[in-house]
């Protein structure tokens, strides 16, 4: 098996492991403003032998009011789905994409959660890819089929309910992982109610990596969450469960000794909830 030392793999870690049997390349492109987007850049090129995942049609279930924009699909399903891209016991599994690892991480942690461990993301993304000179190539991927079998992790997962809790007993920490904009009520282009969930803390997502979609040394994204440490349960949540999964990664890659929690309906979901408290930022 062909496990990564790291959340995060270079492109000459996985370039070096191109062809082998025991390593699936997962590219995860996907534009929430054109969903048909990331299957017209897979098909114009993306890394050999790498198989695409929709963000919208493999990745999550359809949209719920309440529920959230992004719920998780049927675990049946998505297993069925991981087993024909070549997934299963002993395989590895690399992840990327071209939106700064917000995408890929989303498989990250699916993977995580249904218990296979063995995955990464690909540093700087398929941008840093074609930056590193690597192949690229548009020929359809054809991998050998097997059997995945989950070992789910319900423990990974926070209910509505269970951040109700949390809010109402005033324990814990919430993690807001959208624009600090979004966080603070001035803008919501997304979702019906503009603000954040009482008590929560606005790390972004988006900081986590440079300005050329690498992600940041550990040391330095440890010294962004150390705050998080001692005042466990930790609950991260986004818009819809999907960028949160990036600070998720963030916090394993920086070996946080803590493990968070993700609301999958995130804000979509608790501003849909009647009766769910709003909380702004006044400027």
């Amino acid at each position: 098996m062909t496990a990564p030392p790291q959340p995060i793999v270079s492109p000459q870690w996985l370039a070096q492991r191109l062809g082998d049997p025991d390593v699936v390349v997962a590219d995860c492109r996907f534009d929430l403003a054109d969903p048909e987007a990331g299957r017209r850049a897979y098909a114009a090129g993306h890394i050999p032998g790498a198989v695409y995942f929709d963000l919208e049609e493999d990745l999550s279930a359809p949209a719920q009011r309440p529920g959230g924009r992004h719920p998780l699909p049927d675990v049946d399903e998505l297993c069925r789905q991981l087993g024909q891209a070549g997934i299963g016991p002993g395989v590895t599994v690399v992840c990327y994409d071209d939106q700064q690892g917000a995408m890929a991480a989303r498989l990250w942690w699916m993977l995580r959660w249904l218990g296979h461990d063995a995955a990464a993301v690909l540093d700087g993304g398929f941008a840093g890819w074609r930056r590193a000179g690597l192949p690229v190539t548009d020929a359809p991927a054809n991998p050998t089929p097997r059997r995945f079998v989950p070992a789910p992790r319900p423990e990974l997962v926070a209910s509505a309910e269970d951040v109700q809790r949390l809010v109402q007993e005033g324990r814990g920490v919430l993690v807001d992982s959208r624009a600090p904009e979004r966080y603070r009520g001035e803008l919501e282009p997304i979702d019906p109610v503009a603000g954040h969930i009482p008590g929560a803390r606005n790390l972004p997502w988006m900081d986590n990596v440079d300005a050329d979609g690498r992600w940041r040394h550990p040391g330095e994204l440890a010294r962004r969450f150390a705050g998080l440490v001692g005042e466990e349960p930790v609950v991260v949540y986004c818009g819809s469960g999907v960028t949160a999964c990036a600070n998720l990664l963030a916090m394993a890659y920086a070996g946080v000794p803590v493990q968070p929690r993700l609301y999958v309906g995130g804000w979509s979901d608790w501003c849909t909830r009647p009766g769910s408290p709003v909380a702004k930022v006044d400027t």
